[in-house]
């Protein structure tokens, strides 16, 4: 089992199962663990936009809805998105702030909805699970700053922000295609938050090593699979 949050915080990645087995104990280490989350992603975003210029942000940003507008509607949404732009870093590390306890505490209500027979464990336990399945989050953001570490020029495609997408892997599609934002938005460290959430269940729950990958990654059925059957 793991003996310290600092050995949870590898093991998260290499022996999962010794996390899990000790976090009900260890309340204190999951808000060690969402506030290395938070900020490994605010210092990434921030960086990722800081070095540029507003003028390619704009320029990126009518790149992925240009094929929906009109000549008129492009230079309008020009005009609306080049007085934001300078302000593109605070805003989206504002989003991070806001939108990840909240997904995360969603995320958390359905592992203790679908884990909890008997209503064993509170709600704080499942949360605690949620925050640490997320820590493969970590590492993808830790790639992104090492992107813009090596690249010669920071005014990099926006879409490098998701350099782990289907999309960006392996079809290569562009905005106007009908399977781009389903591509796009669909990131391999998805699968492995998921695979963790089902690690956890195994552990917690008693279930079937089939039950809990079932249980785990049935949120990314639903959500991508009635996404695909709408396109």
């Amino acid at each position: 089992m793991s003996k310290n949050v600092g050995q949870a915080l590898l093991d998260i990645y290499v022996a999962p199962k010794q996390v899990f087995k000790v976090l009900p104990e260890k309340k204190g280490w999951s808000w060690v663990a969402l506030l290395v989350i938070l900020v490994v992603n605010v210092v990434g975003i921030w960086y990722f936009y800081s070095g540029m210029t507003p003028e390619w942000i704009v320029e990126q940003q009518i790149a992925q809805t240009a094929h929906n507008m009109t000549p008129a509607e492009i230079e309008q949404s020009r005009a609306v998105m080049g007085q934001m732009a300078d302000k593109t870093g605070i805003i989206s590390v504002a989003a991070i702030l806001v939108m990840t306890p909240i997904i995360m505490a969603i995320m958390a209500l359905y592992l203790m909805l679908v884990g909890n027979p008997g209503q064993k464990r509170p709600y704080g336990d499942w949360f605690a699970m949620t925050v640490w399945s997320n820590m493969p989050g970590v590492l993808n953001m830790l790639g992104l700053i090492i992107l813009v570490l090596i690249s010669s020029d920071p005014n990099l495609p926006l879409t490098t922000a998701n350099y782990l997408s289907l999309n960006q892997l392996l079809f290569g599609l562009e905005p106007r295609h009908a399977w781009y934002a389903w591509a796009e938005n669909f990131n391999l460290i998805y699968l492995w938050i998921a695979g963790l959430f089902a690690v956890g269940l195994h552990c917690w729950s008693g279930y079937s090593a089939v039950k809990s990958a079932l249980l785990g990654y049935a949120p990314l059925l639903v959500i991508y699979g009635l996404w695909a059957v709408f396109i």
